[in-house]
């Protein structure tokens, strides 16, 4: 098993209309919503070189800044089971496809508390389109 790049980056941020306009100013641009607009999927629209960061707005309370790195992998299901089987790492969940984004996902914590995700993309998902 190993990471086949980055998938995207999950940040929580306290305004999301600010911070899409931020990251416009980047190159990105909306691809997606769910969560009645409180998520939004941002894209730099090159599919050879792909970008993407998912920005939430943060709740009440709720501190800022990255929620979880994602890493591509081939088989999320295959390349957890191949890390439970060295041992010493606890996944959150059984890996899922995500009906919303339409990855299959797996997460856990590394060392220091940093939310880690391994996922790949396996249906279209049901997030809204930018509109």
């Amino acid at each position: 098993m190993r990471f086949l790049g980055v998938d995207h980056i999950d940040i929580v941020v306290s305004d999301l209309s600010s911070s899409i306009e931020f990251y416009r100013k980047f190159g990105m641009s909306p691809e997606g919503t769910v969560d009645g607009g409180e998520t939004v999927f941002m894209f730099n629209n090159d599919e050879d070189h792909p970008v993407r960061i998912e920005l939430h707005q943060a709740k009440e309370g709720q501190a800022t800044g990255i929620d979880h790195l994602s890493f591509l992998v081939a088989d999320p299901r295959d390349a957890t089971k191949e890390v439970q089987m060295l041992g010493g790492v606890k996944f959150l969940f059984e890996p899922f496809e995500n009906q919303q984004s339409g990855r299959t996902i797996s997460n856990c914590y590394d060392p220091d508390g940093v939310q880690i995700q391994m996922s790949r993309k396996t249906s279209p998902g049901t997030y809204k389109n930018w509109e």
